[in-house]
């Protein structure tokens, strides 16, 4: 920063200057400080004015938030006031709308189950019905009165959204208090016995046959392994037994002969069996009646296996010159499909059919 001090030495200089260089050379540096100063001036001035216009952006900028401060201060009054105006609501819907405590709220559920049991025990239908289980779930309001939970429910004028309540969801499940067992059969126990032995004993016994489950076991085909419910327990008449038995891996081919291919074709799918190349022969039976098949009835089949029929057909050729019938020559050898060595169990076998 230029010293006024030295302007002012030079100013002096110069009056005291006695000859033409003397004065020039103080006039020449007391220009020289002069510009300096001026020059310092402008700089100054510069930054004056800019710090100026800062400044003014930050006056401007505090008013807009005060502004701003004065809008939401008078919001924040706003929300106070309609909390207060809810709160006042809220207290005057509480005084008037229904209140349950837990244990009627449950109570009035489980009453209305036992109801509709009642209404379908009491109705003409053949059929007997059930209702063994109610799920809830409630819009409610839960407010606390003392250390017990109160459940305030919403009427149709409410003011309070739904969207403002509680959900409360629960089930409410029918269960016997005293099982009448007198109404109980015991259920048989069928472990060890052939699939058709054991379902026909499972029926008469007044239960009704479940799930059958096969499994991989060196026991018997179609033999029972277990059972549920087991053996000398009780149930109720009508329950279902539900059965695991040894893997079923072949089957007892039954005679298709004199059928035709629908009732072969259903009757070889429900014995786990397919049907495999038809062929035609002439016969006298109705065309399409089943004449041959290329396994043996009473033979067994491993499940899958595929059985080529011949069917009776009604084709005839006539002879051109002498008018007499001539029958078309067809071989009456049927091509019977190879059968594996496990597969051809016993005849004294009973036939295991799967169910």
């Amino acid at each position: 920063m230029v010293d006024i001090t030295d302007l002012r030495k030079n100013l002096e200089s110069l009056n005291k200057a006695t000859t033409a260089a003397a004065k020039r050379k103080s006039y020449l540096l007391a220009e020289r400080t002069i510009a300096a100063m001026e020059s310092e001036y402008e700089s100054i001035n510069n930054d004056l004015i800019s710090k100026t216009a800062t400044l003014e952006d930050l006056q401007k900028e505090n008013l807009a938030l005060k502004q701003e401060y004065l809008i939401l201060d008078s919001r924040v009054k706003d929300i106070i006031n309609e909390k207060l105006e809810l709160e006042k609501k809220l207290e005057q819907i509480s005084r008037t709308r229904p209140e349950l405590s837990s244990e009627n709220l449950v109570k009035a559920f489980s009453d209305s189950l036992q109801s509709m049991e009642s209404s379908l025990i009491g109705s003409s239908s053949r059929v007997n019905y059930s209702v063994s289980s109610m799920n809830i779930k409630l819009k409610t309001n839960i407010a606390m009165s003392g250390n017990d939970l109160r459940f305030q429910l919403p009427k149709a004028d409410d003011l309070i959204p739904a969207s403002n309540l509680s959900e409360v969801e629960f089930t409410i499940s029918s269960s016997s208090k005293t099982p009448d067992f007198n109404s109980y059969e015991d259920v048989p126990d069928v472990v060890g016995l052939e699939l058709d032995a054991a379902l026909t004993i499972i029926k008469e016994a007044g239960f009704v046959q479940g799930e059958i489950i096969e499994k991989e076991s060196d026991f018997v085909q179609g033999t029972v392994l277990s059972q549920m419910p087991s053996g000398n327990s009780v149930a109720k008449p009508g329950d279902t037994v539900d059965l695991v038995i040894s893997k079923i891996t072949s089957v007892e081919v039954p005679d298709l002969t004199g059928n035709t291919l629908a009732v072969v074709r259903k009757s070889l799918e429900e014995r786990g069996l397919s049907l495999g190349k038809v062929t035609e022969q002439v016969n006298s039976l109705k065309a399409g009646t089943v004449i041959g098949q290329s396994v043996e009835a009473g033979i067994y089949a491993d499940i899958g296996t595929a059985i080529d029929l011949v069917v009776a057909s009604s084709n005839i050729e006539f002879a051109a010159v002498s008018g007499s019938t001539a029958v078309r020559p067809v071989s009456t050898s049927v091509a019977r499909s190879p059968v594996s060595v496990g597969a051809r169990i016993s005849s004294t076998r009973k036939s295991v059919l799967r169910k």
